[in-house]
């Protein structure tokens, strides 16, 4: 079993809770009519990094959110096995039928990217289209350009000890979200420079409440999973969103080859964004996700299952 303690945060009334495969209670949210999203966070965040994005959708479609195991609300992982990647997908498929929706453009950011790609691997029929913000498919530690290497923190996930990474996590993010917090954010270029100091404050405040066991097995996961060996296949429309000034997904290492390993693939580069962009540039990446499925099913690109 995989435990920890995490500070509490308020519930918000539209949120349910489902139990996933392996005992996980899972948090989610589904509001509003139309052709339906479903929105993947990234590891060490939660549901509130959609909050600028999605109103814009709710107008026109049912958005459909939800916490990864050990975030957010969700409580930490019942097992290691439930952390996995490979274990995400069947989770999104019971959100979707709790939230009574068969199929959706699955949303993916940060490395919910990799989950969204997982997803199509395992249940192709659920997905019209694909949609990648800010992320990888697969191995996502060998792209960044972060402070510490990509090799050196998987070797701290990998051989750490949980009882000695636990302490060390929760030490490090205990006062993420003290004043002086956003200014090391944009230093390391983690948090973009137009991210507003509340935002930025209420993404670090929750990686207080990240459960550390589950989140080791998770970024363990996120190293190990790939979804590079189904790009050329994928038979749904896929829209790539990059930024360029984006260390965690760099355009150049991620969003570009994402996008030529696709076939027929779109792609939104943006100059100025950051990992936070769906901070910053709210209002260009809800229009252009809109417009792409909109030109998709006139077009009857819609995958459908044979």
């Amino acid at each position: 079993m995989l435990h920890g303690m995490r500070r509490d945060a308020p519930l918000s009334i539209n949120e349910d809770f489902l139990f996933a495969p392996d005992g996980t209670r899972i948090a989610y949210r589904a509001e509003g009519e139309g052709p339906a999203f479903v929105l993947t966070n990234g590891l060490t965040t939660t549901t509130t990094f959609w909050d600028h994005i999605r109103p814009r959708w709710l107008t026109r479609h049912r958005v459909i959110t939800w916490d990864l195991p050990g975030h957010g609300h969700s409580s930490p992982a019942a097992t290691a096995a439930g952390a996995r990647f490979e274990a995400l997908p069947e989770i999104i498929v019971q959100v979707m039928e709790a939230a009574g929706v068969s199929r959706a453009t699955q949303i993916g950011w940060s490395t919910g990217c990799q989950v969204v790609f997982e997803t199509y691997r395992q249940f192709p029929a659920r997905c019209d289209a694909l949609v990648a913000l800010l992320g990888p498919a697969g191995n996502v530690l060998d792209t960044t350009e972060l402070p510490l290497a990509g090799s050196h923190l998987y070797r701290l996930l990998r051989h750490l000890p949980p009882y000695v990474f636990a302490p060390i996590f929760r030490v490090l993010t205990a006062n993420a979200d003290a004043p002086g917090g956003p200014a090391v954010g944009r230093r390391f270029r983690l948090i973009g420079r137009d991210t507003t100091n509340h935002d930025a404050r209420r993404i670090l405040a929750h990686l207080s409440r990240v459960d550390a066991r589950t989140m080791q097995t998770m970024g363990r996961s996120a190293q190990e999973h790939s979804a590079h060996d189904i790009l050329a296949r994928i038979g749904a429309p896929v829209l790539v969103v990059a930024g360029d000034r984006d260390p965690f997904a760099p355009a150049e290492r991620v969003g570009l080859p994402l996008h030529r390993a696709i076939p027929g693939s779109e792609l939104l580069r943006l100059p100025k964004g950051t990992h936070t962009a769906l901070l910053d540039h709210a209002e260009v990446i809800a229009d252009a996700v809109e417009d792409f499925v909109a030109r998709s099913s006139r077009s009857g690109e819609t995958f459908a299952a044979e």
